[in-house]
């Protein structure tokens, strides 16, 4: 049986604030990004290593700064939910994911 995926694009007010929500069956997830790169997953906000715009949006996301994870970390977290979202626990053994 195909999952049914729903991907919707929101633009947060400027070109370079945006966020992309996934959704399926099984939940949804919301990746923020700055241009073009990932900055924030639901509430899990990155620490600013870019710029003043970007630092504008991560404030927006959310304001407490002694919340914030290095980018890497970010990355991990999207990686893990992304898999739990797209894939079943069976395709996630058998492929080693």
């Amino acid at each position: 049986m195909v999952e049914e995926i729903n991907i919707s694009l929101n633009n947060l007010g400027t070109t370079n604030k945006n966020c992309v929500t996934i959704r399926t069956s099984k939940g949804s997830i919301d990746l923020y990004f700055s241009y073009e790169t990932l900055v924030a997953v639901d509430g899990l906000v990155s620490i600013n290593k870019w710029s003043k715009t970007t630092g504008k949006l991560l404030n927006e996301i959310n304001p407490n700064k002694d919340k914030r994870k290095p980018h890497t970390e970010i990355l991990k977290e999207a990686q893990k939910r992304l898999k739990e979202l797209l894939y079943t626990k069976k395709e996630l053994i058998l492929n080693n994911l």
